[in-house]
């Protein structure tokens, strides 16, 4: 029923602040709701269309009931013997072997490349995913990939929150195998429609997707153009996220013919002024429901060599055979790598999902339920998050936006970048303490 649907999502989701905008919930609303943005955040509303919203509109939705284990049983056959990384067959390091597939992207162009070879083989007649600046230059837009020149327009990260799921509706007239590649929420509301047997999502063969630990609204954009005497979005002529050799930096061009960049370690400032509430709530760090998930190789011997390398995890069968058949045909350089060394790489941000999001969520007066919790979070574990949380709250404020906006950023971006460090070297001891031997409750 119409209001029932949409009661049902203002009630459980909409209101207690859960909605991570993943866009499944408009995508497959028949035109009953859509987005609409309010400070760089989209919002669901209603549109003024007449009719039944569609009762996968909420059973789809990730933000509330997001039931892991039994999403791992649908996707894989089996649960993860670890709930840090979800199930994982093989971990490695490497990157697409085409110079232009591994510079174009946001580290080593793996998904990329992975991307190329499922069209060019005819496995997939398409692929999902996100492309900056098709119709505006700073707007990030789901799409359905069909040629090479479509994938690469497609490559790098978009850091600012875009519900790709609005594309569900396409997605269902399609009638050639897909891939499909989004964050964890978007994913794991793929494998929910997958689960449910939805037509939308019949013909998606392949599921990837990055690491995704923290994001930012467009304000973190409007922000940086305000700090630079740049009043509206609509100076701007191009927007790169990742732009340049491995880490890369943000680059936006002006109208004017001005050139605006900041590494990104420097630009990572906007982080805690800007960062999602899907951000602070997800608990999935390496997009644990994807077949291949991809994440920045961060370790001094891979950051010294630049390039671009990636982590790759392979958690199925399909895609073993498939990095098997790249890896033999020379259009991907992969490595086997130690699942110790892929903890190591990412501690930092694995303990802010599988602890630190839980500790957060259990502020919520409606809580998000996923299937498992750790057993125990000790208590340092959960004073470090205090101090997280003030410094959130602090960020949120009109008054420190106002403040960072007149900092210029070759003070500020290496300030934040040695505080960032010593905040990580001080914490590092409380946040790694237990974290590789975690233990979960998780449902039957």
């Amino acid at each position: 029923m119409t209001n029932g649907t949409w009661n049902r999502l203002q009630a459980d989701v909409i209101a207690p602040g859960l909605c991570t905008q993943c866009g499944s919930c408009v995508g497959l609303s028949e035109g009953c709701l859509q987005f609409q943005e309010k400070r760089g955040i989209p919002l669901v509303t209603r549109t003024g269309k007449e009719g039944d919203i569609p009762q996968a509109a909420y059973d789809a939705c990730p933000a509330r009931f997001c039931p892991y284990p039994a999403l791992n049983d649908f996707a894989f056959g089996k649960r993860p013997s670890q709930w840090l990384c979800g199930v994982v067959e093989k971990s490695f390091i490497g990157h697409a072997t085409e110079e232009t597939v591994r510079k174009n992207g946001a580290s080593g162009g793996v998904i990329s490349a992975i991307l190329l070879h499922l069209l060019e083989t005819g496995r997939i007649t398409g692929a999902v995913c996100l492309q900056l600046g098709k119709t505006r230059p700073w707007l990030a837009e789901p799409v359905i990939a069909r040629s090479r020149e479509d994938v690469l327009a497609c490559a790098q990260s978009v850091y600012s929150l875009t519900p790709v799921n609005t594309i569900l509706a396409a997605m269902g007239k399609e009638e050639g195998p897909l891939a499909y590649v989004g964050l964890p929420d978007q994913v794991a509301s793929i494998r929910k429609l997958q689960r449910m047997g939805h037509s939308s999502v019949r013909n998606v063969r392949y599921v990837l997707g990055p690491y995704m630990g923290t994001q930012m609204t467009f304000e973190a954009i409007r922000s940086f153009l305000r700090s630079h005497g740049v009043r509206s979005e609509e100076e701007i002529a191009s927007l790169r996220y990742r732009a340049g050799e491995w880490p890369g930096h943000l680059e936006i061009a002006l109208k004017d013919g001005r050139l605006l960049r900041a590494e990104k370690f420097h630009y990572n400032y906007l982080i805690p002024f800007f960062i999602t509430s899907g951000s602070l709530q997800l608990v999935d760090f390496t997009n644990e429901l994807t077949d291949i998930s991809v994440g920045d190789a961060w370790s001094p011997q891979y950051e010294k060599r630049k390039g671009g390398f990636s982590v790759v995890l392979a958690r199925s069968e399909r895609a073993m055979e498939l990095l098997a058949d790249m890896r033999g045909m020379g259009l991907l350089a992969l490595d086997e790598l130690p699942f110790e060394q892929v903890l190591d790489m990412h501690g930092h941000m694995l303990d802010f999902k599988k602890r630190g999001s839980f500790i957060r969520n259990a502020r919520h007066r409606i809580r998000p339920a996923y299937g498992y919790a750790p057993a125990s979070i000790p208590l340092s574990r959960k004073a470090v998050e205090a101090v997280i949380s003030a410094l959130f709250a602090l960020g949120r404020t009109t008054m420190a936006r106002w403040v960072v906006e007149h900092i210029p950023l070759r003070v500020l971006g290496p300030c934040f970048n040695g505080l960032r460090k010593a905040w990580k070297a001080l914490s590092k001891p409380t946040k790694r303490r237990g974290l590789r031997n975690m233990s979960f409750a998780v449902e039957s």
